[in-house]
């Protein structure tokens, strides 16, 4: 029996399940209140009302982490720095073709149609962004299809589960700090429910047994599967989703540590099957928020342009003596999860909260070789949450150095005029082997890496960079053609 912030153990004894009900809808819910329900009764409720109940988990996976260990083909570009929560689903009651082999198992699973998720959980300790989101995780790949050339393929399954290939494309937008629905009067260390459907007859059921144990409309977040796009069901060749959760610098590391080591105790997952199939009732494909306020972030920029050459040439004067180098424009890094699913092509995780943007692949060609990044510092100019930039290693796609916006403050005020007063609203940072100046961070190896091999990379390896920034004033990412696209330069020692 789990127990959290919005479920607490209660004897029931002979209580029935019907008593149980009848104490619960008599009582007034009260937003503080969450912590006296409890799950065991819940659980009958839903059973009562004609759902098969599988239980599951929801931990924290770390990719770079399972990959080291062999548990993993990929990273999936992974946020360095930045924690990722998953569900552990079991099969479904009536499953009879396994899902296409690709471990650790569970966190990607089938659903049919008139199947519902349902989590209970705590929600993270206060930091600069969290979110969930469902994503289309695996779909078969189309006879006679060549896959090889595709960004970001590789190829999961057999011939008895059907052979698929990635997605990851986020199905919505994401739930999260800013408009998720939770008890308490803190959208951070309070409790929430969130529905996964693509029925929305399930949806009313779900959702009518919820409120029966007492949990009010007020704290359950319905996220919806269109089901006639994606192929729903359990057999050989339909699709395999996932949930994901994100979690990037928190306030308080006691108090993340704390909340990560206990979440699986401190959640509650069902997988609630209907023993009587039930008739669809699909939904649309989710109305997402639009991106872009119709202002370019460099309007509140006296000189964008003027103030971005200055810093790139006194970057190359610095280093041009005793290093080639190599400029890395960037452009958009990954196609939105609708566009990635009809494409045919994975889509890498996408998130609307994000806007995205990736480098051409490079190399580090020694230990006196590395990187500088530069540009406009999104948070700053009102652009982003934060803002943040990544160095990966392929074909793993893991993340091995990051750099947050909130380390941007002063790095770039050496290569601008001493009276340029927009100083802080640039950035410049170095990503090396070695410590440069105060602005650098470490590039760690891969061989010898007591953390696990892929914490770090070699040189020689193939590299990219990509860049992030999280939540513009609408709500959601800003628009690629709102933003000064960052940039980077490679120093080979000559």
């Amino acid at each position: 029996m789990k127990s959290n912030n919005i479920l607490r153990k209660l004897t029931l004894g002979t209580v029935t399940v019907a008593a149980v009900t009848a104490l619960f809808s008599s009582v007034a819910y009260a937003a503080d209140d969450t912590a006296s329900q409890d799950a065991a009764a819940l659980q009958g409720l839903f059973e009562d009302s004609g759902f098969t109940v599988t239980e599951g988990t929801f931990y924290e996976i770390d990719t770079v982490k399972e990959a080291s260990a062999g548990n993993l083909m990929s990273c999936f570009g992974n946020n360095a720095g930045s924690a990722y929560t998953v569900f552990d689903m079991s099969d479904g009651p009536t499953q009879e073709v396994a899902d296409p082999i690709f471990p650790p198992g569970g966190w990607q699973y089938k659903l049919c149609q008139d199947e519902a998720i349902v989590l209970l959980t705590n929600l993270p300790p206060e930091c600069k962004y969290y979110s969930f989101i469902n994503y289309i995780m695996f779909t078969e790949e189309k006879e006679g299809k060549d896959y090889t050339n595709e960004s970001g393929y590789f190829s999961a399954g057999d011939e008895t589960t059907g052979k698929y290939h990635p997605i990851f494309g986020s199905i919505g937008d994401p739930l999260n700090m800013m408009n998720i629905k939770h008890d308490g009067d803190s959208e951070y260390d309070s409790s929430a429910v969130i529905v996964i459907s693509a029925n929305q007859t399930v949806t009313d059921k779900v959702t009518e047994q919820l409120n029966a144990a007492g949990y009010d409309d007020s704290v359950i977040n319905v996220m919806t599967i269109p089901a006639d796009t994606y192929r729903m069901g359990l057999e050989k060749g339909d699709d395999t989703f996932c949930f994901l959760g994100r979690i990037s610098q928190p306030t308080d590391e006691d108090a993340y540590q704390n909340y990560i080591s206990t979440l699986a105790e401190n959640s509650t997952v069902y997988r609630l099957t209907p023993e009587t199939e039930i008739e669809s009732a699909p939904y649309e494909n989710p109305v997402v928020i639009a991106r872009g306020t119709g202002e370019h972030e460099s309007a509140v920029l006296e000189d964008a342009q003027g103030h971005l050459d200055t810093i790139r040439q006194a970057i190359i004067n610095k280093y041009k003596d005793e290093y080639d180098y190599e400029e890395l424009k960037t452009d958009i890094a990954v196609p939105e999860g609708l566009t990635g699913y009809f494409n045919d092509t994975n889509a890498q995780g996408d998130n609307c909260d994000a806007a995205y943007l990736m480098t051409r692949d490079f190399t580090l060609n020694s230990d006196e070789d590395f990187i500088v990044v530069y540009g406009v510092n999104h948070t700053a100019t009102g652009k982003g949450q934060y803002s943040n930039a990544v160095l990966y290693s392929r074909p793993m796609l893991n993340g091995v150095c990051s750099v947050y916006d909130s380390l941007f403050t002063g790095s770039a005020a050496e290569y601008l005029d001493a009276d340029c007063e927009d100083a802080d609203m640039y950035y410049v940072y170095n990503m090396a082997r070695t410590q440069m100046d105060n602005y650098t961070a470490l590039v760690e190896y891969s061989t010898g890496n007591e953390k696990g091999k892929y914490y770090g990379v070699d040189n020689g390896s193939t590299l990219l960079l990509a860049f992030r920034s999280y939540l513009d004033k609408t709500g959601t990412g800003a628009s690629y053609y709102e933003i000064v696209y960052d940039r980077a330069i490679v120093f080979h020692k000559k």
